[in-house]
């Protein structure tokens, strides 16, 4: 218990969100010779180059493949085990002479792009055209127990629903809401359902993905030096896309909330899954902004009334900008001092006080070497004529 609270205030006092690299999870198959030495790790490597391709198609887009196939084929996917991060064997049986594998393969997607730099081959974010329909399959396990969004008890009041939901749309999909139909959630698993009860689910809800999301609430405990208790909050999001079984993306992040009031565990259970989502949503396409053209027209200073505009030449030096801005807020009769503008034609610094412009150019004289009032906006020059 005493290590717990440790954790929770080392979680609060270090950051509210733990974030995972750029990798991504596939589940593959692979299949060889049952009768061969060495049958799993053949079956294991035909899976790791399945989840490897799989990898590709999101980080190279299919023109780029097609024209570098040969290096791709050579570099990347003979050596797929260089990629793999990790991986889970779902099952491992013989049928008909074959060692066949199921494989869950979390596959380092910086690692590959950093080798894709190395083979001069271009990367990009590829993610499928139009909106994706996905049904949110949320459990939150409490000490109160389990609730979820889905299955017998289903209810769309929960904290975390409106927050991924949100974090869904942002990212593209339309969101559908999860059927009544099933059993019960259960408290247990890092994931309230299998990939394929998760489908059944999908399926009656005519989506193309589901968003699987386990949400574990911690028992309240004492944090060590802080007159309060803290909870543990930690959330996985897995999005899948229901026919083709792919692996859209999996995040995990854990908050600690500080106390054990409802509102304040909603908020950490919200904040939660919006981390672990970040992780499993693949990102947009970002369109380049034009250069934006350079601007020809009047640079006419406005007049206010109660304030001294000073201008600098353009080529004053930053540091002398600062210096005189200072310099005059610490004047006898000026209130403040502020930057109004930065512009080709200089720097213009608003004087706010009762004093005329010539007494501001007085005041101002003693840090430049040249200053005159033109149309009452005083003028200076810190090293000769403007």
């Amino acid at each position: 218990m005493r290590l717990l609270g440790w954790i929770l205030a080392a979680t609060l006092g270090l950051t509210s969100i733990a974030r995972a690299e750029d990798v991504s999870s596939f589940q593959t198959e692979g299949s060889a010779d049952a009768s061969s030495s060495d049958a799993r790790t053949a079956a294991l490597d035909e899976a790791f180059q399945r989840a490897v391709t799989l990898a590709l198609n999101e980080v190279v887009d299919a023109p780029t493949r097609t024209a570098n196939k040969a290096a791709l084929d050579q570099h990347i996917l003979q050596r797929a085990r260089l990629w793999v991060a990790n991986f889970k064997v779902s099952s491992d049986t013989t049928s008909d002479g074959r060692r066949e594998v199921s494989v869950l393969v979390r596959v380092d997607k910086d690692k590959l792009r950093a080798r894709l730099a190395e083979l001069a081959i271009t990367t990009t974010n590829v993610v499928p055209s139009g909106p994706r329909s996905t049904v949110v399959l949320l459990r939150v396990a409490s000490p109160e127990g389990p609730r979820a969004t889905y299955g017998a008890g289903a209810t769309q009041e929960l904290p975390g629903v409106g927050a991924l939901s949100a974090a869904l749309r942002t990212g593209g999909f339309t969101v559908k809401k999860a059927p009544a139909v099933g059993a019960a959630a259960r408290a247990e698993g890092e994931l309230p359902l299998e990939d394929a009860e998760a489908e059944q689910l999908a399926v009656e809800a005519k989506a193309d993905q589901f968003a699987v999301a386990g949400v574990s609430v911690g028992t309240p405990v004492v944090l060590r030096g802080v007159p309060e208790s803290g909870v543990l909050v930690t959330a996985t999001v897995r999005i899948v896309e229901r026919k083709s079984q792919a692996v859209v993306g999996q995040g995990t992040a854990r908050v600690a909330a500080r106390g054990a009031d409802a509102e304040v565990v909603a908020s950490a259970v919200d904040r939660a899954v919006v981390g672990a989502a970040s992780d499993a949503i693949p990102p947009r396409a970002v369109t380049p902004l034009a250069q934006a053209d350079g601007y020809a027209g009047p640079d006419a200073l406005v007049a206010e009334t109660g304030v001294v505009l000073v201008k600098l030449a353009a080529r004053t030096p930053w540091g002398i900008v600062v210096a005189q801005q200072k310099y005059l807020a610490g004047a006898k009769g000026v209130t403040k001092v502020t930057l109004r503008r930065m512009s080709p034609s200089g720097f213009v610094l608003g004087v706010e006080t009762a004093e005329s412009p010539e007494r501001v150019a007085q005041l101002a004289k003693k840090g430049s070497s040249k200053v005159k009032v033109v149309n009452g906006v005083v003028e200076l020059s810190p090293g000769g004529a403007m």
